[in-house]
């Protein structure tokens, strides 16, 4: 029994760091942007039309990902679009024309999102009764993180050792990441299972037009798309805080980088399992619940963070309130697709709700990044994050409403439910 526990958490870190790292490349700008300007000649706002040519992809391919998953074999899925994430990145590393570069990123998309993402939810959610989807789900956040963040920390390492410049140092930070794709490929076929494609009643019943309509007329699943939707949109900004600290702040460039690691992977790594065990072990058992709550201190922090950039007096203050943002953002990350799992959606649309809420949910991949480019290009330093920083806070705003909704469809059910035990 101890073995087989020890099997299923070796396999939910590697199906978490799998789809973890799997974006790193796509999204290199995270922490490479102003590497990729220099050593591959793009302007910041040619790399936000890179990062939204892989956003409006993805958003194309969400919904065919999540049917992906319900029909065939997680094992096969995830093991080849690993390998074939590891070998694009090959190519990218010969720093390509622009062209060249929105074609790569429409490939990561392929093997990203259509391939992997729901495939890899819905494999971890298999690893848990319906009682351990916070948990599961947390814990998996958590272990993207730790793959994310150990691998950041060493290509960072391998970039520094590199002359500031020597245009080697990024290929260097491609390939290892190429490298390491096509390992995790390998490590996927031996211990991924197949899912529900073993079964043949069951795979062709895995998804029909009539299961895609019920998921769509479902109140729930626009409440969950739109929460989905207000976190993500405060994820992609705040990929924007080592850009923000060293333009307004003057931080150099090593040490921003080393900040946003922190930033985007460190509180990654621990922000989702922390989140899960507020659902576990706190008063406040709803997944739901835990979000609303975030996403008031998220606003806070926001409305603060648009004053003090008017008026830049505190290095220390402005990290200390990104960190706090980091804290809500990186714990709700931890826990939205719980939300599906909190308003009890059968298994068998499991990937297809999982898919049409990420199709809603991560449509600011479209539309942050450009914008953001935009005001970075055209704006003072100072008024372009002053936009940014509203931009989230109205995000957080739409994740209260939609929090509220949610809570109050699921007080509903829970009413009716009992109502019907007691007759």
């Amino acid at each position: 029994m101890h073995a087989k526990n020890t099997t299923r958490w070796l396999t939910l870190a590697v199906i978490s760091i799998s789809g973890g790292i799997s974006f790193d490349l796509a999204y290199l700008r995270y922490i490479y942007q102003i590497p990729m300007a220099k050593f591959m000649g793009f302007s910041n706002t040619e790399i936000g039309v890179i990062m939204s040519t892989f956003g409006i992809t993805a958003i194309l391919l969400y919904a065919p990902g999540g049917i992906i998953s319900d029909k065939f074999s997680h094992r096969k899925v995830m093991s080849g679009a690993m390998i074939a994430t590891g070998l694009l990145g090959m190519i990218m590393a010969t720093y390509p024309p622009l062209w060249a570069m929105l074609l790569i990123q429409v490939a990561f998309a392929i093997t990203t999102i259509l391939l992997l993402w729901a495939v890899s939810i819905k494999a971890a959610s298999l690893l848990g009764t319906r009682e351990e989807q916070g948990k599961i789900m947390g814990w998996m956040e958590g272990l993207r993180g730790v793959g994310v963040m150990g691998l950041a920390l060493f290509t960072v390492w391998v970039f520094s050792r590199f002359h500031p410049d020597d245009p080697n140092s990024l290929k260097a930070v491609i390939l290892i990441y190429s490298g390491t794709y096509i390992a995790l490929g390998i490590a996927c076929w031996f211990l991924v299972s197949d899912g529900f494609a073993q079964s043949g009643d069951e795979a062709q019943s895995a998804f029909s037009l009539q299961h895609a309509l019920r998921v769509l007329k479902m109140p729930t699943t626009w409440y969950c798309s739109m929460i989905i939707f207000g976190v993500y949109t405060l994820y992609a900004i705040l990929s924007y805080s080592t850009n923000y600290l060293s333009e307004i702040y003057g931080m150099s460039l090593v040490a921003a980088s080393y900040m946003g690691i922190i930033i985007n992977k460190v509180f990654r790594a621990i922000c989702g399992p922390m989140g899960g065990m507020l659902t576990s072990y706190s008063r406040w058992r709803s997944p739901t619940r835990v979000i609303q709550v975030f996403a008031l201190v998220s606003f806070t922090t926001l409305i603060l963070l648009w004053l003090v950039t008017r008026q830049p007096v505190s290095l220390v203050l402005a990290i200390g309130l990104i960190l706090l943002m980091a804290f809500t953002c990186y714990a709700s990350r931890g826990l939205y697709f719980a939300c599906i799992g909190e308003v009890n959606t059968p298994k068998q649309i499991l990937g297809t709700t999982i898919g049409i809420c990420s199709v809603i949910g991560f449509l600011p991949d479209v539309f942050v990044y450009p914008i953001i480019g935009h005001w970075q290009d055209t704006l003072p330093p100072a008024l372009a994050y002053r936009n940014m920083w509203m931009m989230g806070a109205t995000a957080s705003v739409l994740v209260l409403v939609f929090t509220a909704l949610l809570m109050g469809q699921i007080k509903r059910v829970a009413a009716a439910t009992a109502l019907a035990k007691g007759v």
